[in-house]
This record gives structure tokens, sequence and C-alpha cells, in this order.
């Protein structure tokens, strides 16, 4: 059988989901609530035309005039004018169209059909060309002729747009849905966070990915932003990275085992950022570039802390090391880790820090697991070697109930405070580390402007009795 020859959507990302384009020829269903970008996803298709296939374009409206799509789009950067004043491209501008016009708006469209010869048709939309017919059987019946008989007849790669009023779940009549060969379906969410939610329901001899997908709309028009796969794939190593805390290494195997995943787990003002910075610092000066992503502080701040332990910071960022910024608040969970996997890719990264994990959990708390597995499977498809911070609160002994993320991570160390003789000290314990027989005492560690955080030794059994809970390995 042979292959099917596809063309791209124009949006940056939507075409990974439907294996690599459109089937040429084919007429899709576009269909969504108003303001959900349907418009917008319907221009980048005729726009990528115009301009990287040299394939004219036809847009035929019964719902905004020329005047408003030409204003609106060009704020996107898209300038269909310039195509039209070349003849490449045609507005057809039926917004006030009434029963008494529909034959001769129809012959206008077979007219420009056969002057220009397009490649790619919007029809837009089945909504409004239907208010035309006195009933509902014409104006299938049309669309049937239109699409059947002209559309596929000549070639054309075709999308027809269908309003969903709110309030309503349905895509149609049921007619429309059986004359196209894909469906995609936007839904606008009233959220700065999660603003349009983008699926593919159909798509006829393509392997389509069925997922809700997160799409925003910018100065540059629409984009998607693809999940991150679920698949782990962790590959066993003997190669070992230094951690950058002095004291560790030789009670964990003389290091991280290359790959794998640490969690720094404690609470606030534990030194879990502090840990996590050493580690990507030592990493640069060993000639492995890194990315801090940082989700809660600011860049200012990153360096003064570091600044404040001894490092110089700028020349850290000159010989590899990206520090990444990420706001939960204003993007969603897809787009932090494609622009993630974006400066991983950008930087060659060898080590990865995420400060902190937590940050998710004030807006996704049901969906943490699926984040942090996303996360995960970023890191173990490009072979980092990463750290990541978790905050907790601080339970009795070393307990990590609740957590459920231990299966995902490879190593594990808990941070707390503890009073000792009057005096708050810092400890860890070593609770997982993967393929790696490591220290099982309770360690005392010291932060200090000199040396950052560094391992004193362990607690004196003297003073074990101050712990109420056991320490117990995690599973």
């Amino acid at each position: 059988m042979s292959k099917l020859e596809r063309i791209s959507t124009g949006v940056p990302g939507l075409d990974s989901l439907i294996e690599g384009g459109i089937p040429k020829g084919s007429t899709l269903m576009v269909v969504g609530n108003s303001g959900s970008g349907k418009t917008i996803l319907c221009s980048h298709f005729l726009y990528d035309g115009l301009t990287a296939k040299e394939e004219k374009g036809l847009y035929i409206s019964f719902s905004e005039s020329k005047a408003q799509f030409y204003a609106n789009i060009k704020t996107l950067g898209m300038d269909f004018d310039k195509f039209e004043r070349q003849t490449k491209f045609a507005f057809l501008d039926f917004a006030s169209l009434t029963k008494d016009g529909i034959q001769d708006a129809l012959e206008e469209i077979l007219a420009t059909i056969r002057t220009i010869n397009p490649k790619r048709v919007i029809l837009d939309s089945f909504s409004a060309i239907s208010l035309a017919f006195e009933h509902q059987s014409e104006a299938r019946t049309t669309i049937h002729v239109l699409l059947g008989k002209i559309l596929r007849s000549e070639g054309i790669t075709s999308i027809l747009v269908m309003e969903i009023p709110y309030g309503k779940e349905n895509m149609g009549s049921g007619i429309e849905e059986s004359v196209v060969d894909g469906i995609i379906q936007l839904d606008h969410r009233e959220d700065n966070v999660l603003p349009i939610i983008l699926r593919v329901f159909k798509m006829r001899g393509t392997s389509i990915n069925r997922e809700p997908h997160v799409c925003t709309i910018s100065k540059n028009g629409m984009i998607l932003y693809p999940k991150q796969g679920l698949g782990l794939t962790y590959a066993a190593s003997e190669e070992r990275i230094f951690s950058g805390i002095p004291g560790l290494d030789e009670r964990i195997g003389s290091g991280f085992i290359k790959d794998t995943t640490t969690a720094i787990i404690g609470t606030s003002g534990t030194g879990k950022s502090t840990f996590a910075f050493q580690y990507i610092a030592e990493g640069v000066r060993k000639g492995e570039p890194g990315v801090f992503y940082s989700l809660e502080e600011n860049a200012d701040g990153i360096r003064m802390m570091a600044k404040g332990y001894g490092y110089n910071v700028t020349e850290l960022e000159n010989n590899g090391l990206s520090i990444l910024l990420g706001s939960v608040e204003d993007d969603n969970p897809d787009a932090l880790i494609a622009n993630l996997a974006a400066e991983i890719k950008r930087t060659k990264a060898k080590r990865l820090v995420i400060d902190s994990l937590s940050a998710f959990e004030s807006k996704y708390k049901n969906d943490m697991y699926i984040i942090a597995r996303r996360l995960i499977s970023l890191i173990q498809e490009h072979h980092l070697t990463a750290v990541i911070t978790i905050l907790t609160t601080q339970k009795s002994g070393f307990e990590l109930s609740g957590l459920g993320l231990t299966s995902l991570l490879q190593n594990i160390i808990l941070l707390r405070f503890v009073e000792i003789q009057g005096r708050m000290k810092r400890i860890l314990a070593i609770l997982k580390m993967r393929g790696t027989e490591h220290d099982e005492s309770i360690l005392e560690f010291r932060i200090s402007s000199e040396n950052g955080a560094r391992i004193v030794g362990a607690i004196d059994k003297d003073y074990m009795g101050i712990f109420t809970g056991v320490a117990r390995r995690a599973e």
C-alpha cells in the first residue's frame, strides 16, 4: 500500500499528533466554541501552504468580514493581503449572506476555484452557512456536493469549521462527521495557564494521538505543546558522578550513578537548593554543561545564593551553566516541560537540577505523579544525571508517607532540622541509592559561607534517642 502524502497544518507541535500532517486531498472538520482559535488554526494551515509550499489558498467566510479577518490575522504576523495581490490567495466574504443569495454564493465559490486553482480551502463556517438555508437538509446536500464532487475531485485539502455553542457538547448535526476525513476539536478555557485544549478525534489513514493538548495564542499565532512521553527507560551504568558536596560521595559509593535521578527532600530552609546548586556547579567545573531549572526563585536570587557560598557565578555561566526560570502560575506543565527540553537540547546539558518539583502541587496536586513521570522520562531520554528538590513537611523520624513518587526516583536523600542540646542542627539520611551500598548513618551537615553544604559526620549515638520515628529505606 502506498504511503499517504501529508501536508503540514502550519501549527507548531500539531503535526506530530497526526503522523506528520494531514493526508493530502482530505477534508477536516475543526470544531470548537467561540474564541477557541478555530480561525487562527485555519489561517496557519493556509499560510503554511502559501509560504512553505507555494500552494494557493482560498478562505470562504460566512461569519467574518474580509476587513475583520485581515486586521485580526495580521497582528499574528500573517500577511494574506500580500498574497492576494499576487493572485495566490482569495478571501470570499459572505458574512451578510441571506437564503436568497446562496445560489449566487455557490457559483462565485466555483468560479474562484476555477480561476486561482487553490490547493487548500477553508469553509468557515458550516454553522453560519446553515442559517442561510430554510431547511437543514438543503444545507447538508450543499455541503455534500461542495465537498464530495468539487473539492475532492480537484485534489483540494480542505477544512470545514463548525461552531459549538457554549453549554453544548455535540459537534454538529451528525452528517458533517460522516462526510469529513478528520476531526479536531478546540475547547476554550477561561484560564491563562490552560487557555485552549486541542484534541484530535479522527484522521483517516492516520495513527493519531488522542490525548488533550494545551495550546496558546501569542503574537506568533497558535502553538501546541506536545506532551513528553511517559515511557521510562532507565539504563544501568557503572560510571559515577561527583555530587559536589564534600563528605557525601564517599558515603554513596564514590558518587551518584550516571543517568540516575536523585531527590533532595526536606522542609523549607534545610538546604535543598544549596545541595542542588553545588551539584550543578561541580559538573560545570568538570566541563559538563548543566541546567538549573528554577520554578520558585528568580535568577538574581539564585546568583546571590551562589555568590554567598563563594561561587563566581559569571564564570560558571560562561562555562556551561544555564539558569532557566519557569512559572507554574503563568505556564502549564506541558509548556514548562517543552521549554526545559528545548534548553537541554540547546545547551547539550549533562546535568540537570529542577528546583522545586513541589511548585506544581498548588495547582496540580492530583497530577503530581504524571508530571513527575513526564519529567523523569525527559531526563532519561536525554541521558541526564539529575537532582530534583522536593519540599515536604517535617515528620517524626524519616517518614515519607504521602509523597507517592519514590518508585520513580533512583536515589532519595532526606534533609531535616533537629534540636540537640539547645542548638538547631541539620541532618540527613540516605534513604535510597540505586545499585549502591550506602552509609545508613544519620549524618550531620553544615552550611557555611566558605564551603556551602558539607557533611560533618555521623550523629553521635548518645543523641539517637531524640528521634521518635524509625529511619527506614524508601521502597
